[in-house]
């Protein structure tokens, strides 16, 4: 049959089968009569408009070269690897054109097959391995820069192959993990993700990205489930960013079978990460890091939280993995910083706290305090005030309803003051104007616990509690839900002794000051010859025994002092007073003034002697006049009644007060200082214990007072 008329018997077959690569057209230069159409057919923008250029190049060859062309355009088609192409000039294997029913299944099917499909993930290569594809269909395809992409290129490059193409290309999604993207195809073994559950994960990627700990075994435990493959992992960890890595991961996932999303929620669980099940499922106990306590770890305190957290020399990392918060993984990461340091151990904690559940970061508060870092837990989120909730029915209310409705009301305030709900919204901000948080909710009984921020406010708090605010904020926010067979009103029960527990957590738990902390620090390299770390020194700090354990075995003298002072420098600021104290005891006087700056960081030399005593002698004379001010205006302020206002913190004041007065007496008495005027230590002090005791009175009546109340109603965080 001439070339004009089969050209033009299988024109449609020819333009959708042929494949105008430059492979082909390179070849057909060389063919007479067509070479000189071959610059006009690659201007075209399309294989279909390439296609048409040159099968109508074919159409007008003169009829004295019509047996030259067709011989050299056939020769050039198997040489490009087209032979079904070829054979429909002239037959001469069995390969044939992809079949009608082959090419409309996968045109049909293109849109879902480039949602599904992941030609990276080694399918090109065995296409390539199988003589489906060429070198060519392999750099063109993997050139592309989306999977979507390079998924639609491999659809329409298939669409131009032979026949049996259609069943090596669902024998390469098979071999290379993608049975659910043949399954389009087929209907044989399981389904691609369900548009529910990829919208589900695309739906919660901002949460996802936050929260989901890729590399707490997760990864691990999704290839040997076959949920991911190698390359998987490896697209997934090109990047270092955790959030990156989460959000790179879900991207994987919606391209895999509905059965991965079933077995990532099985292995979130597995991994300790039911917080992360929880966002994508509703269901479990396990909530997300409240977003309130997850950015002060990322952002402000961050910074004193790095340089105070002490990590290295506490037990810290053993507690968290003691009460589960660490796996190995964790410690692993935590201790393999590089370099080793504890600021650097620092960042690397909080930023896997950040990605925990809320309960996970109570169990990381309860680990700082039982390593003696409370200063630490108090900078992060302040000191917990629980208040007991009773709630009040019409009298003849049925008593099996009221245990019914205080359960639904403490999930419901529960539920409320997770997703901050609309009825609690004022009352969240009003709290958060003045420093306070909503802790937690407690079962068992009603019991709210509130997170003071600092001490003012506390002082706002307790203002809100005794002005009666509080308690007509709850009972507006969540009676009125349950008015119908409900409890009329609500009642906060706080007793004051947790007020004054809190104002004295405050004062003890003060953070080391930036001056402090500078002074400790940047004094180390004038310490190494004058300072001695032996167990007299020791012995008069309040180290825990690991820490003393840390600063002994320090290989060198040099090293003892680094330690030591590292230590000291992430402990609350009292510290700092009691190295002092304890270097002036042991007579290291000389590393003392150096670290207090009484001498100059480059000196050698100490002060002469005479200076030094002029200057002490000035002191002590400063010290005399503050206390005769003191003791003045106290005296004049001070009644048979006490003073006329006296709060928790004032109370804490004085207490503290006599305490410092006491501290100056024994250390007047141990340099043998003499005062300007003899009694004005003894006046004060009889004055200050006078106030005291007078204010344990009060506070007896208060409590007593209060004890008409039940006192199993106090509830301590």
């Amino acid at each position: 049959m001439a070339l004009k008329q089969i050209t033009e018997d299988n024109y449609f077959s020819l333009l959708r089968s042929l494949d105008p690569s430059p492979d082909l057209l390179g070849r057909v230069r060389s063919v007479a009569f067509v070479k000189d159409k071959i610059s006009s057919v690659e201007q075209q923008l399309t294989n279909n408009l390439k296609n048409n250029a040159l099968l109508n190049a074919l159409l007008e060859v003169p009829n004295d070269t019509v047996e030259e062309v067709m011989n050299g355009f056939i020769s050039a088609l198997r040489s490009s690897g087209q032979d079904h192409v070829a054979n429909i000039f002239r037959r001469e294997s069995d390969k044939v054109v992809m079949s009608e029913e082959h090419y409309r299944l996968l045109s049909t099917k293109q849109f879902d097959l480039c949602k599904f499909m992941n030609p990276r993930d080694g399918l090109i290569h065995y296409l390539v391995s199988l003589e489906v594809f060429s070198e060519t269909d392999k750099e063109k395809i993997l050139s592309k820069t989306s999977l979507d992409d390079m998924a639609k290129e491999t659809v329409n490059t298939l669409l131009r192959k032979s026949d049996c193409a259609f069943d090596k290309f669902v024998s390469a999604l098979n071999e290379t993990n993608q049975s659910h993207v043949s399954y389009l195809l087929t209907r044989v073994g399981n389904p691609p993700m369900s548009d529910e559950h990829r919208r589900t994960l695309n739906a919660k990627m901002h949460d996802l990205a936050n929260y989901t700990d890729t590399e707490n075994g997760l990864l691990d435990r999704l290839i040997s489930h076959d949920v991911i493959t190698l390359h998987d992992s490896e697209h997934i960890r090109s990047v270092n960013d955790q959030n990156a890595m989460a959000r790179k991961l879900v991207e994987v996932l919606i391209r895999k079978s509905d059965d991965a999303f079933h077995q990532l929620i099985t292995l979130l669980r597995e991994t300790g990460q039911t917080h992360v099940a929880y966002i994508l499922t509703g269901e479990g106990s396990s909530r997300p890091l409240k977003e309130e306590h997850r950015r002060r770890l990322l952002s402000s305190p961050r910074e004193y939280l790095v340089k105070t957290i002490d990590s290295k020399n506490s037990g810290l990392v053993t507690a968290l993995m003691d009460n589960g918060v660490f796996s190995c993984y964790d410690e692993q990461r935590v201790t393999s910083v590089r370099p080793d340091t504890q600021d650097d151990r620092n960042e690397m904690i909080l930023n896997l706290i950040a990605r925990k559940s809320q309960s996970d970061f109570f169990k990381f508060i309860s680990a700082l305090n039982n390593t003696d870092q409370t200063h630490i837990v108090v900078a992060l989120i302040g000191v917990n005030v629980v208040a007991k909730i009773k709630t009040i029915y019409e009298s003849g209310t049925d008593g099996g309803r009221v245990s019914e409705v205080d359960a639904e009301l403490l999930e419901y305030m529960r539920e409320l003051f997770r997703r901050n709900g609309e009825v609690v919204r004022r009352l969240s901000e009003i709290l958060s104007q003045n420093g306070i948080t909503v802790f937690d909710v407690e079962e068992g009984c009603i019991a709210i616990t509130f997170t003071c921020s600092n001490s003012e406010a506390l002082n706002n708090f307790q203002d809100l509690y005794d002005s009666g605010q509080l308690e007509d904020m709850l009972s507006e926010a969540f009676s009125s839900p349950f008015a119908q067979n409900g409890p009329k009103s609500l009642k906060v029960v706080i007793f004051n002794e947790q007020f004054e527990q809190c104002a004295q957590t405050f004062a003890r738990w003060i953070p080391m000051t930036a001056e402090h902390r500078e002074a400790l620090l940047s004094s180390k390299k004038w310490l190494f010859d004058k300072m001695a770390v032996n167990d007299d020194l020791l012995d008069r700090l309040t180290l825990c025994r690991r820490r003393k354990q840390a600063t002994e075995s320090a290989s060198t003298r040099e090293q003892q002092v680094k330690t030591l002072l590292d230590i000291v420098s992430r402990q609350p600021d009292a510290a700092f007073t009691q190295l002092l104290k304890a270097l002036y005891d042991t007579q290291q006087t000389e590393a003392a003034d150096i670290i207090s700056g009484h001498n100059n960081r480059t000196a050698t030399k100490s002060e002469p002697r005479e200076t030094k005593e002029t200057h002490t002698a000035d002191v002590w004379k400063e010290v005399d006049q503050n206390l005769e001010c003191l003791l003045t205006s106290i005296a004049d302020n001070y009644s048979d009644e006490g003073f006329p206002s006296m709060t928790p913190v004032f109370r804490l004041i004085l207490c503290a007060l006599h305490d410092v007065i006491l501290s100056l007496r024994s250390l007047r008495e141990q340099y043998s200082v003499p005062t300007s005027r003899p009694s004005i230590d003894e006046e004060l002090e009889h004055l200050l214990c006078e106030l005291v005791s007078s204010t344990q009175s009060q506070m007896s009546l208060s409590l007593s007072e209060d004890s008409q109340l039940d006192t199993g109603e106090l509830l301590f965080f």
